[in-house]
Order: structure tokens, then C-alpha cells, then sequence
């Protein structure tokens, strides 16, 4: 199997350093040399990677079909569904703007694919923390990685988005890809995958086809990551929720896991804490998983228009009224679509 039957979408916002380490990420991968396309969906409402793609695209391999999508909408699921409505190839790869690929990391995605078929190939996500992060550094670097001790093959537990495969002839097609509902609290990937298991689609685990996650700093603190805890561990009572018809049993289930969880990671970690461990950050994080299923109606935004509220002082916002700035549409010849170009 070769490249020219490979998307890779990077769905970005606000990041144009961290975008251009993953795009030149890509320029060098060994599958490229057979041909690939790039999606970068840009989530900002005023097009702030399209400086960086720009740039970048001047200085891709010729192989490399670079495509860009101003999508203002707020909301990472509505930059995931504009960048599938872009698709000319059966394979989506799916990469954060946070994560760089190694040399290797479509090849052997590719190749794990070639072996099980699968609907969704998952891949190990390693973190790379600043040298300075030294408290509960153990903690983050476990926290924003995907390392399980897994053989290749099938898997019962989809992952996340970030660092995947999709073979879109397996993923149902009623309706779009990705839950606009779940705009800014996320999870629209867990509910995707939700679906293709539901169509009978499988997980495979591809072991040998890792990315690098470099976390942005104001993410590596104990007040960002026990929120986003919080939020994993509604996971499991949101599917159940949104399931057709609603599964109330198993959210009753999870409830009652949760408050086991609760009580014990909160007793572990209360000693933990007393005695200067440390790596009481860990039972911090199970606890508040299992709040999270206790009160599994709160919700906490992380996409979206949060975004846009929490970073209303950054590019992307007036700086006079804090709201969010007017799209920038280029009207150069040669754009098709929602301020697309397509590069060859």
C-alpha cells in the first residue's frame, strides 16, 4: 500500500509553532516519497496558521499534496467534520498540533492496517515535558502519553483521536463524522468510535508507529490536567447517555464504579500527601476520574467558545473588545471552498 491513498488532517488552533513542527514532521516521512495529502483545518477565527502554512507549503516535498481550511467555527469537531468533507482518499490519518512524527510513523501505520484491516489503528503517544517541569513530572509525562502494554494486533478499547488510522469505508456513513454536541467539552472521537463499533468495525494496535506530544506549558499543571481527569472519567457515562436508545443501566454501573474509585484513590492519595509522596498526583487523578462519573452532568469546557473566552487577550480576538476578530477569507485565485487552497 502506498501514500496516495493517505489524508493526514491536522486540526489546529492558535498554535503556529507547535503546527509547523508537525507539518515539517511530515516532510519527512518515507511514505511521502509515494505521495500524500496534508489537511491542516485551522480553528482560529482569524486564520492564524495560514501565515505558517503558507510559509511551510513553499518548502514541501513535491509529493505532498498540502491542503488548508480556514474553519471559524468555534470547535474541534467542526474542524474535524469540514476537513472529511475534503477527502480524496479512503485512509484518514489523524494528527494533533501538538504531536511531530517520527521518519517511520506512516509506513508502519500503513503497515498495521495492511496486516488487520482494521477500521481504526491506533498508535503510542510519548510525551516530551520542558527539562525545567521536575514536580510530578512522573505524572505528566504518563499523563499526556498513550503507552499501554499492548501487542499488535486487534484492542477492545479505542483510544483517542490523535495519532490514528480511519478506513473511512468502515465508518457509517448517516449524518457527519464527528458530534458538533460535543464542541467544547470534547469527546467527539469517543462517540465516533462508538458508532464504528457499533457498525461492527474493529481496533487494532500498531505499536511501532508512535508520535511525540509536546504539551503546551500552561497545560502542564496539576489545576489543567485533574480537570481534564475529571472529564476522561465521564467518558464511559456520557456513551452510555448518548447511546440510541439511552443505556441507564450501565450509567447506573459507572456511578457506582465511580464512587468506589472515589473513595479509594481519595484515601490513597490523603496519605499519600501526608507523608510527602510523591507520586500522590497519580491517586489525585483517579479520584477526580471517579468524581467525574459521580457527577457526570458537569460540565467543563475545554473547546470552542471557552477557548475563545480563555484566550480572548491572544491573536485570534480583538484586543480593543476581547471578541472574537472576523474571519479572513483570501480571495486569490485558485481558492475553492471555506478558504481552502490545495497545494501539489
Amino acid at each position: 500500500m502506498t501514500g496516495d491513498v493517505l489524508t493526514v488532517v491536522i486540526p489546529t488552533y492558535n498554535r503556529p509553532d507547535s503546527l509547523r513542527r508537525a507539518m515539517e514532521s511530515l516532510f519527512w516521512q518515507g511514505e511521502a516519497r509515494s505521495g500524500l495529502r496534508l489537511i491542516v483545518a485551522d480553528n482560529s477565527v482569524d486564520a492564524s496558521a495560514r501565515l505558517t502554512f503558507d510559509t511551510l507549503a513553499e518548502k514541501a516535498p513535491d509529493t505532498i499534496t498540502l491542503t488548508y481550511l480556514h474553519v471559524p467555527e468555534a470547535g474541534v469537531a467542526n474542524a474535524r467534520n469540514a476537513a472529511m468533507k475534503e477527502l480524496e482518499t479512503p485512509l484518514i490519518a489523524f494528527l494533533d498540533d501538538d504531536q511531530a512524527a517520527p521518519t517511520h510513523w506512516i509506513e508502519e501505520l500503513l503497515a498495521a492496517y495492511k496486516t488487520f484491516g482494521a477500521a481504526v489503528t491506533f498508535g503510542p503517544v510519548q510525551t516530551v515535558l520542558p527539562d525545567d517541569i521536575t514536580k510530578h513530572r512522573a505524572y505528566y509525562e504518563n499523563f499526556f502519553a498513550r503507552e499501554p502494554n499492548i501487542s499488535p494486533g486487534y484492542i477492545e478499547k479505542p483510544f483517542g483521536c490523535g495519532n490514528c488510522l480511519i478506513d473511512a469505508r468502515q465508518v457509517p456513513t448517516k449524518g457527519p463524522w464527528f458530534d458538533t454536541r460535543m464542541n467544547e467539552v470534547g469527546g467527539e472521537d469517543d462517540l465516533l468510535f462508538q458508532r464504528i463499533r457499533a457498525n461492527r468495525g474493529k481496533f487494532a494496535w500498531a505499536p511501532n508507529a508512535p508520535v511525540f506530544e509536546y504539551p503546551l506549558r500552561q497545560r502542564i499543571s496539576l489545576s489543567y490536567t485533574l480537570r481534564r481527569a475529571f472529564a476522561y472519567g465521564q467518558g464511559p457515562v456520557t456513551l452510555a447517555r448518548k447511546r440510541q436508545p439511552p443505556r441507564y443501566d450501565l450509567l447506573l454501573f459507572w456511578v457506582i464504579i465511580g464512587g468506589g474509585k472515589f473513595a479509594l484513590h481519595s484515601l490513597r492519595w490523603l496519605v499519600l500527601r501526608l507523608i510527602g509522596n510523591r507520586n500522590r498526583a497519580f491517586e489525585a487523578d483517579q479520584a477526580v476520574r471517579g468524581l467525574g462519573k459521580i457527577l457526570f452532568w458537569v460540565k467543563l469546557r475545554f473547546y470552542g467558545t471557552s477557548t475563545v473566552t480563555q484566550f480572548s487577550d491572544q491573536p485570534g480576538a480583538s484586543s480593543a473588545t476581547g471578541e472574537p476578530a472576523p474571519a479572513v477569507h483570501d480571495t486569490r485565485p485558485g481558492m475553492t471552498g471555506r478558504d481552502s487552497l490545495a497545494r501539489r
